[in-house]
């Protein structure tokens, strides 16, 4: 089954670390445009060549699903409107299953983490990021089939899945 998993969460918020794990764990394939953009202009932080990155990004997406692959894909998604862009994007390429993955971290734990990260992302960026989640958290409306809510210590805190209100964790694990 071509299947797309969506890191959805604020910088700092522990998104990384699980989806990189989760993605090892089962050989799946990780995708990440921080990566892409280090690759291309030697640093993680340097947003001089967005539209490239994300060029990049969705190609090599649509690539691995078409090759039937899982993938993993980690990226802030704070804007719902691009969030909802990009899994039509993932549908029009053949992905039958999309999950969301939500690390909803609250905004203190994020900033402490990310003045410890060798990468830090400005306080204010971090803010209207968080308020952008929270305002618009994902969802199945966003054309997820599932998605999963994890809390700062990656516990699950609560599911949606398509034409259910909510599942257990017992199901969140089937799903995983």
């Amino acid at each position: 089954m071509n299947k797309v998993i969506v890191g959805i969460g604020i910088p700092g918020s522990g998104k990384t670390t699980v989806l990189r794990k989760f993605a090892e764990k089962y050989a799946y394939v990780y995708l990440c445009p921080d990566d892409i953009r280090k690759e291309l202009t030697g640093s993680e932080a340097d947003q001089s060549k967005n539209s490239a990155v994300w060029s990049e990004a969705l190609r090599r997406l649509a690539e691995e699903i078409k090759e039937g692959k899982t993938v993993v894909f980690d990226a802030t998604f704070a804007n719902f409107e691009q969030r909802r862009e990009f899994l039509k994007f993932a549908r029009d390429n053949g992905a039958e299953k999309i999950q969301g993955v939500y690390l909803d971290t609250p905004l203190e734990t994020a900033k402490e983490r990310n003045r410890i990260r060798e990468r830090k992302v400005p306080e204010h960026a971090l803010e209207r990021m968080d308020k952008k989640l929270h305002e618009f958290p994902p969802t199945i409306a966003d054309g997820f089939d599932s998605v999963f809510t994890l809390n700062e210590k990656q516990e699950f805190i609560e599911g949606e899945k398509e034409g259910e209100e909510g599942i257990t964790y017992k199901e969140f694990k089937r799903h995983r």
